[in-house]
């Protein structure tokens, strides 16, 4: 089974997708995990990957594709989930082609849906811990002591990003590149929508009926 989970950054993807990994034992395909994978294996294609990232410019196509096509070859037999990736259009029918050569296809394409208003409210109040990665929202799955992680009492931190003109930027980024996914999966008939205005809880059962859904189906 393959899922892909994807909508505009504050929705709380990370969050489902790392909830939907523990019930559903998927397998988890973060960009960003995968890439940083790659470069601690000091691989040729790692070093590649890092000679982009410590110039801080996007890691081109040809070369996410391929570690798409790795990683799918790994895990074929496996349960995968797809957490913010494909981004582009571009992205999606390779991600398509690529299955397609192992014999296996996408079977469903989740979108997570948010208010922009409520989308820059969750951002602005959004805080990461710097050593363990975990984040927190202070409008929805605040820390249990103020400005402390919860795990490893490490103080919290606020991204560079977020911030009001910043978030509109990367929204139009998202609306302009990512959202003509929706129609390609409704193309698929493998696209479903949630609205995520509820707590990460609600959302997770929402979520998780649509994919009992599908596996009662098989």
């Amino acid at each position: 089974m393959r899922i892909l989970l994807f909508g505009p950054p504050g929705v709380g993807k990370g969050t489902q997708a790392d909830l939907l990994s523990k019930k559903y034992n998927f397998i988890k395909f973060s960009i960003g995990d995968i890439l940083r994978e790659e470069v601690s294996l000091n691989s040729n294609l790692g070093n590649k990957v890092e000679s982009y990232l410590n110039r801080g410019v996007l890691v081109p196509n040809n070369i996410i594709f391929e570690l798409v096509k790795l990683f799918l070859g790994k895990n074929k037999e496996a349960h995968i989930l797809f957490d913010g990736f494909p981004r582009t259009l571009d992205q999606a029918k390779n991600l398509e082609k690529s299955l397609a050569q192992l014999g296996l296809s996408l079977d469903v394409a989740l979108e997570m849906h948010l208010a922009e208003d409520e989308i820059i409210k969750r951002l602005l109040n959004r805080r990461y811990c710097p050593k363990c990665n975990r984040i927190y929202n202070y409008a929805t799955t605040p820390p249990k002591i103020n400005g402390v992680c919860d795990q490893c009492r490490t103080k919290l931190e606020k991204r560079s990003d977020d911030d009001a003109n910043t978030i509109r930027k990367r929204l139009q980024v998202y609306e302009e590149k990512t959202h003509p996914l929706v129609d390609y999966y409704k193309s698929l008939s493998v696209y479903n929508q949630t609205d995520a205005i509820s707590s990460p809880e609600e959302v997770f059962d929402k979520i998780s009926k649509i994919i009992d859904g599908y596996i009662n189906k098989e």
